[in-house]
């Protein structure tokens, strides 16, 4: 099977469910020859996508327009079996984001305001969640969904009533140009720090998190205030993943990069589907040998999503495949 056309059902092993928060929106690629192509986005949605196609049940918690592009964006979580439970309709316009294209990196400008994606959900929809949630294996937060209000201010507050069931992991995936207030910015992170046991960054990430400092440096604040692990990635360089035990890394496959667009949303989507597989809990986090395991099955997915154009993160075949070949 083709890993664009979804995933079987008979790789759906899991009997739990990861949680993912935030936006869904449109990333509209703008091609210096006049093309503009419209792709479903978001880092939240990309992990979603990306857990589901590695045979992990995954449901996405927020709301879709009832605009052409949320319609888009609800059939192809419908073809990858993300769940739509937890999804609510809006009539505001799909959020989009322009991404200039023919560039060494990928350009990002947003139109957020006034948009459906953040207004997370009804009272009711998140009394249904949280009365599921000893189900869930892991909870996902990051991207524009902990800027943008209100869902910044409700995913926090979510936190604090969910209690300590799930496993939480934060990517910032930090989009400075979304960004109105950036002291204000680091100071939500600074607090979800605190509820999160993984932070996933890229070393970019820590620039803007942590002005002045180096990377390990600024891995280390973040890893003071709370987590059990930090997961540092720097492009085709090494992954770093910092723990109470010290430094250790991966090194990342070697692959024809067609485009980069959504590798580390699929990386944390990997180790979440492979976590959440194998029933492992916040517990399991301190032992660093499973830890390196994960991270070395997320690197491998990650470096195969970059080996096609748009963010299309690989199947739990397609994987195995790759590996058979390494």
């Amino acid at each position: 099977m083709s890993y664009r056309s979804g995933i079987s059902q008979e790789t759906l092993q899991s009997p739990r469910t990861v949680a993912v928060f935030g936006e869904a929106l449109i990333d509209l690629f703008v091609f210096d020859d006049g093309r503009v192509t419209a792709v479903a986005g978001g880092g939240p949605l990309n992990v979603a996508r990306a857990v589901s196609r590695l045979g992990v049940s995954s449901l996405l918690f927020c709301r879709l327009s009832t605009d052409i592009f949320g319609r888009k964006i609800g059939h192809l979580m419908d073809a990858d079996q993300v769940s739509l439970a937890f999804v609510d309709r809006s009539t505001l316009p799909t959020p989009l984001a322009i991404v200039e294209s023919d560039r060494d990196e990928p350009r990002y400008t947003f139109h957020l305001n006034k948009t459906s994606a953040f207004q997370i959900g009804s009272s009711e929809t998140i009394q249904r969640f949280l009365s599921i949630s000893p189900s869930i294996a892991a909870i996902y937060i990051g991207t524009l969904g902990v800027v943008v209000e209100p869902m910044a201010e409700a995913i926090q507050t979510l936190l604090e009533e969910i209690g300590a069931v799930p496993i939480v992991i934060l990517d910032p995936n930090c989009r400075p140009s979304a960004v109105p207030d950036p002291n204000l910015y680091r100071e939500r992170l600074t607090r979800l720090f605190a509820y999160s046991d993984v932070v996933k960054v890229s070393v970019e990430d820590l620039a803007f998190i942590s002005p002045g400092l180096d990377a390990d440096a600024s891995a280390n604040s973040i890893l003071k205030a709370g987590p059990t692990l930090i997961i540092v990635t720097d492009g085709s360089e090494d992954v770093r993943v910092y723990s109470q035990g010290g430094v250790r890394t991966i090194a990342v496959p070697q692959v024809e990069v067609v485009d980069t667009v959504g590798a580390g949303d699929a990386l944390v989507g990997a180790f979440l589907a492979w976590w959440a597989r194998r029933g492992f809990s916040r517990s399991s986090l301190k032992s660093i040998d499973r830890v390196m395991e994960a991270v070395e099955y997320a690197t491998k997915v990650s470096s195969l999503t970059c080996t096609v154009r748009g963010g299309e993160p690989p199947t739990f075949q397609e994987v195995e495949q790759f590996e058979c070949e390494a």
